[in-house]
């Protein structure tokens, strides 16, 4: 398996990459349920974050924990999210792994565990593999610590598993695997009733924030400039989709720019027509209707996009006529789940 899938399975969860263990051997992972964190304050440095079970068979549980302020992406998927700085550095969660990291270990790591700079590519070494050490609600855990080659971008990872829950931390070989840091990390992790997400999940802590509850099994939700972008697994198009953004330019600019958009029929602006978290909203609905496949592979067909805005927040779903004939509940529960969290004051 090259590295980058391996790097790809850590910050996204096990459930990226699941196949056989190669043994069937050891013990399944502990049902998950809901505990407090140890610690449950947010650090100086740091921003709290949350992982929400998407799956529709899933826990019905979020993760909450806390990842350094110098975070620039989120995404959630399944049972797992990734919390990454770059390429080759973040902090990954999963909930209800299916597998313990023994498991996992002999069909990852061990089939290309090389010396230090053989094996090629898909080389790892320094493997180190514990049981019994600190965990989640004060249950004891595996932990398993590594490096890859990495196809010439070497890094080096830390995960621990415990209490039904699996948290990673990768960086670059060359930037220290601050154990301090993942401590800090691990303490703060707890797990909480409900399927909740936060946008955004990067950058600053004193920024308007969002918390909403993501549809399950439509497919994954991820960082798209200065919001937050529902996509909907195997969709053919881009146009079917949600977004729930903190920060919404006025809804008069976007409305000017459908209108000038060949595709886009029937553009209706109305006045108070919603609420967002008990907020009046305006609402921007048009169609887009479109003859033949364009240059960038996107198909023909015809789309409702529905954009709904208060003060502080934007909500938007893009579907067919009908998808949204048959399930426009999915939107209403999405709007209805939303909740505004402005930040403190600045300093004076």
């Amino acid at each position: 398996m090259p590295r980058i899938l391996v790097l790809c399975c850590l910050l996204l969860g096990l459930a990226a990459c699941r196949g056989s263990d190669g043994s069937g051997a050891g013990p399944a992972p502990v049902a998950p349920h809901p505990f407090p964190a140890r610690t449950p304050g947010v650090p100086a440095g740091y921003r709290e974050v949350l992982c929400p079970d998407l799956r529709g068979d899933g826990t019905g549980l979020t993760a909450r924990l806390v990842v350094p302020v110098t975070t620039t992406g989120g995404q959630a998927s399944g049972g797992s999210c990734s919390f990454s700085q770059d390429f080759d550095r973040g902090i990954g969660v999963e909930i209800a792994p299916t597998r313990t990291l023994t498991q996992w270990r002999r069909t990852h790591l061990d089939p290309f565990e090389a010396d230090r700079g053989d094996g090629g590519d898909d080389a790892v070494s320094d493997i180190v593999h514990d049981t019994g050490v600190p965990g989640f609600d004060g249950v004891r855990g595996e932990e398993l610590a590594w490096r890859s080659y990495n196809d010439g971008s070497p890094t080096r990872s830390l995960v621990v598993l415990a209490a039904g829950v699996r948290l990673s931390w990768t960086v670059p070989e060359d930037v220290e695997l601050d154990r301090d840091a993942f401590d800090l990390v691990r303490r703060s992790v707890a797990l909480v009733e409900g399927t909740e997400a936060r946008c955004p999940s990067w950058g600053r802590a004193d920024r308007p924030t969002l918390s909403f509850s993501p549809p399950k099994d439509i497919g994954w939700v991820e960082r798209d400039g200065d919001h937050c972008r529902i996509s909907v697994e195997g969709s053919p198009t881009l146009l079917e989709y949600g977004a729930v953004d903190p920060t919404p330019p006025p809804l008069d600019h976007l409305a000017a720019r459908v209108r000038h958009d060949p595709e886009a029929q029937r553009v209706r602006l109305e006045r108070g027509v919603g609420r967002i978290d008990g907020q009046p909203a305006d609402r921007l609905t048009w169609l887009v209707v479109r003859e033949k496949e364009t240059e960038s592979y996107e198909p023909p067909g015809t789309w409702r996009i529905v954009v709904l805005q208060s003060a502080a927040a934007r909500v938007e779903w893009g579907a067919t006529p009908a998808w949204w004939r048959t399930h426009r509940s999915t939107y209403d529960d999405l709007v209805a789940s939303v909740r505004v969290s402005p930040g403190p004051p600045s300093p004076p």
